[in-house]
This record gives structure tokens, C-alpha cells and sequence, in this order.
């Protein structure tokens, strides 16, 4: 495990919040440091504001002694302190002497993906090359697979878990709901943003349960079926990570339903990819029959975003990008279509970005610079414990390369909307499966009939074999389907939990 320097204690978000905005506001010396005491209770306000005004022409960063001012400063959260950086060299040479702004603990690279295989009871761990510790996917205490993954923690039935750092937290039980059990199943999704705030939340946001999925004396009442979808006020069952307890929260629409719950009911075969995008303090859930649910943490509202296009035959998948909510339209024919969320205007759109098409070939079966630690075949065979050091020497040989990998020049591998050529080479028994959005490029992730991983570069169309990608025996059991069921691109983060108080 990594050496870390412990986080400063953390005050309430709403502090930090609070003398953020009053520092933009360019608030006058005395203001700022009145409101700033009272919150903390550091000094007597009026020996504060005694000295302040004696002071004035010293400069407000000479107005405290560096000790109270270092006690202030730490409390602040990560993104405050980069730009508590600018204000005065003094601040500067605090944060920096204390080492209170760790950028180097920030989710700021591809780590990898996990991947969840249909059939396989523990999820596997595609890992990009690197310079640093190498990440192991394999989590021995975790019996089951990811549910979700937010900004390096990933979330499994009972447990939240930082790879990075090898830490776990216990999730305690949801409570039951109040809405009718059968009628409803619940899908837990995390919520965190280590710039903001090292604590997190899980939602617990209900779905539907279909006819099928029922027995047949136990059908949906007519009256829930005319029910809008989602309810208005919602109750979303939270819990956080600060309180360590369950909670609900009441979210009310703004705007238009997506429909009914009878409209809403899914088949069981269908499959919702377990899909949450969290973006400067707002939830974007992908919900059941193809929209997304826009949950904003600070207000108690959401909203309800439709698809940017007709969902029929096609697949919808959601994730983080550069420019923030992106969302890629996949029809059956290897066409994708991909599109970024504009709010800009107060209305949600979905704006045009590229669309490519990208047909199987499985022309390349040798090793890449990518790695499938393979953890359903090998992760538990060492019964000492030693998982670890396995997984270490079997990496050594990694290599950073600064997310780009060299591009393969195989021709006719790449085919997409701009080139047709060699149309008459792809593998007409092959499938293109969508893995997710690279978090820091434009740049979707790929996989090739479930043989190979793939990085598409939607500006300048450049196409990249990765590596194998598939679990040793996987598909060669007799009645097993070989699928991808979700897939989480994941961002280390190597900062720690909080401890308790």
C-alpha cells in the first residue's frame, strides 16, 4: 500500500461552498473574514474587526498569524484550494508548505476497465499500462460483481472499494421501501467527486419489474400501471459515507414524465447498463426503456431526458467525457452514433458530435500493451494470500504511454463512415461491443467480438488494438452465452477514505 500523507479534517461542504462564493464575489477584507469567523469561531469578531480596520493598508493576508490562517485554508476542499493558490504568495506558500493541495491523489488517467462477463461471478479488470503501483481487480473480501464505479470507488453489493489504495468500507443494508416490493427492484449507483468533498453517497433508484418477471397471480395493479414514470416526488433511498446511515430524500419532477409505468415495463432479457454519470454536482442516471434520469443533488429536483434519437433496435450507453455528459447510440449494423449533453441554454439537448462504423475483424490474436488480469481463471489460486505479488510480477512488464497506444496498421481493420473500403473483409459472424467513454479524450472503448479491446479517436479517426480481452474458457462451456454485461472505464484515485470522527 502507498504511503499517503493523511487528509486534512474536512469542515461541512457548506463552508467551503459558502467562502468560495464569497471569495468570487471579491467581498471586502473585513466581510470576508467576519463570515469566515463566525463559521469556524476562531476569534472574537470584535478583536476581528478592531484589527482589521487598523490593518488595512498591510494586506489581507497579513491581517492573521500563519497558524490560523493554515487551520482555515486546510478546511477547504481540493478545487478551492487550486485557486487559494492565486490569491497572494503568502497562501501559496502555506498550501504548498503543508502539502494541503494533493493533485496527485485526483482521478487524472485511464486506469482500465472493469468489465462484467455474463456467467462470470467476479468482474475482470482490463488494465492500461503504467509507470505507477500496479492496480489489482482482484478483491477477495468482495464476492460478487461491480454494481457501479464514480471518480476511483467502485461499489459491489456490500462493499465500497478503493483499488488505488487497497481500502474498503462496509455498505450497510438498504432498508426496505415504502413503495409495493414486488412491483419495483432497486439498482444502487455512486455518487463522489474527490474534488468536492471525500466523502460519497449511494442511490438507490427503482426500476420496474415486468409481467415476466412476476408469477402469474402476482400481475401489476391496474392503477400502478396508469402511475406517471418516474413517481413525483420520488423517495430515493441515500446513504452517506459522512453519516454512515440510509436516508430519503424526496426528489420532485421538473418537466414532462417519461411516460407510465406500464410504458416503462421492461422484459427481463432486456438488459439496463448500470450507467451513472456524476458532473459538477448532478446525477445522470440511465434509466429503464432508454432515457436518463438528471438528478440534481443541490435543490431536490430531476428531470427527465429523452434520447437524442428513435431507440427502437438500438442500444443506448452513457458516460463522462472531456466536454461532460456524453452518450453514444449503437444500432446492430456496428454503427455509432455520438452525441454531448448541452444544457447551455437551460433546455437539455443532445448535440450531433461524430458517427462511425466499426465492423468486427479479428485479424490480430497476439499480445498488446493492454492486459486482461484474468481474475475468474487465476485471481484465487494462491490460497497463502499472496494475490498481490502474482499480479505484480505478471505486469512488470508495463509501460506508460502518456494513453496512447500505437496505432495498428493492419489494413482494412478500421472502417468507418468516412472510409469504405475493403468493406469485404470484416467477420460477418462478429460483434463490436461498446466498453464506455475514455474520461480525460474523445476517444469511446471498444471490444471486438469479446477477442479484442478497442480505442476508437473520434477526431482523428484513428482506430487501436489494445489486447486480448477475453477470460481464459470463456464461451467454451456447454449452455453458457458469452456476453458483456457492463463495463466501468476506471479513473484511480489515491487519495483515503475520512476517518471516523
Amino acid at each position: 500500500m502507498n504511503t499517503l500523507v493523511n487528509p486534512p479534517p474536512q469542515h461541512p461542504h457548506s463552508i467551503s461552498s459558502l467562502l468560495f462564493y464569497l471569495f468570487l464575489r471579491k467581498i471586502s477584507p473585513f466581510s470576508f473574514y467576519f463570515i469566515l469567523f463566525s463559521l469556524t469561531g476562531q476569534i472574537e469578531v470584535a478583536i476581528l474587526k478592531k484589527r482589521i480596520w487598523n490593518d488595512r493598508a498591510g494586506g489581507m493576508e497579513n491581517l492573521l498569524p500563519e497558524d490560523v490562517l493554515t487551520n482555515i485554508i486546510q478546511r477547504l476542499a481540493p478545487r478551492y484550494l487550486a485557486i487559494s493558490r492565486r490569491v497572494c504568495k503568502t497562501w501559496c506558500t502555506i498550501i504548498d508548505a503543508h502539502s494541503l493541495l494533493r493533485v496527485d491523489l485526483l482521478p487524472r488517467s485511464l486506469g482500465g476497465i472493469f468489465i462484467n462477463f455474463s456467467e462470470l461471478t467476479i468482474s475482470e479488470f482490463f488494465s492500461r499500462p503504467s509507470k505507477g503501483p500496479t492496480i489489482s481487480g482482484n478483491f477477495d473480501y468482495c464476492s460478487d460483481i461491480i454494481r457501479s464505479h464514480c471518480n476511483g470507488l467502485l461499489l459491489f453489493d456490500e462493499y465500497v472499494v478503493n483499488p488505488a489504495t487497497l481500502q474498503s468500507a462496509p455498505l450497510p443494508p438498504c432498508p426496505r421501501t415504502n413503495m409495493v416490493v414486488h412491483h419495483y427492484f432497486y439498482r444502487g449507483h455512486l455518487v463522489f467527486d474527490p474534488t468536492l468533498s471525500p466523502h460519497y453517497e449511494v442511490f438507490m433508484i427503482p426500476n420496474i419489474v415486468s409481467y415476466t418477471m412476476l408469477h402469474s397471480h402476482r400481475k401489476l395493479d391496474p392503477a400502478v400501471e396508469e402511475l406517471e414514470w418516474p413517481l413525483s416526488p420520488c423517495i430515493l433511498h441515500v446513504f452517506s459515507s459522512r453519516t454512515k446511515v440510509w436516508e430519503e430524500r424526496s426528489f420532485v419532477r421538473d418537466g414532462e414524465a417519461a411516460g407510465n409505468v406500464r410504458a416503462k415495463e421492461v422484459h427481463p432479457n432486456f438488459h439496463v447498463p448500470d450507467t451513472c454519470v456524476y458532473w459538477r454536482g448532478v446525477a445522470y442516471v440511465y434509466c429503464q426503456n432508454k432515457f436518463v434520469m438528471r438528478i440534481s443533488l443541490s435543490n431536490g429536483k430531476y428531470q427527465v431526458i429523452k434520447p437524442p434519437s428513435d431507440p427502437a433496435h438500438k442500444n443506448l450507453y452513457l458516460g463522462k467525457s472531456v466536454k461532460g455528459v456524453y452518450c453514444v447510440v449503437h444500432d446492430l449494423h456496428c454503427h455509432f452514433t455520438i452525441h454531448i449533453l448541452d444544457e447551455s441554454s437551460g433546455k437539455m439537448e443532445w448535440v450531433f458530435k461524430d458517427s462511425c462504423t466499426i465492423r468486427a475483424r479479428q485479424l490480430y490474436d497476439g499480445p498488446g500493451p493492454w492486459t486482461l488480469q484474468d481474475i475468474n481463471e487465476k485471481g484465487f489460486e494462491d490460497e497463502d494470500g499472496n494475490n498481490e505479488a502474482v499480479v505484480e510480477d505478471r505486469f512488470e512488464w508495463d509501460s506508460d504511454n502518456d494513453n496512447v497506444i500505437e496505432t495498428i496498421s493492419r489494413g482494412g481493420y478500421k472502417y468507418n463512415s468516412r472510409e469504405i473500403n475493403n468493406m469485404d473483409k470484416y467477420n460477418s459472424h462478429g460483434y463490436i461491443d461498446f466498453l464506455g467513454f475514455h474520461p480525460y479524450k474523445e476517444v469511446i472503448m471498444l471490444s471486438d467480438t469479446l477477442r479484442r479491446g478497442l480505442a476508437y479517436h473520434l477526431n482523428s479517426l484513428k482506430l487501436q488494438d489494445l489486447a486480448n480481452q477475453c477470460p481464459t474458457n470463456y464461451g467454451t462451456e456447454v449452455g453458457i452465452h458469452p456476453s458483456i454485461q457492463d463495463s466501468f472505464p476506471y479513473t484511480p484515485w489515491m487519495g483515503w477514505f475520512p476517518q471516523d470522527n
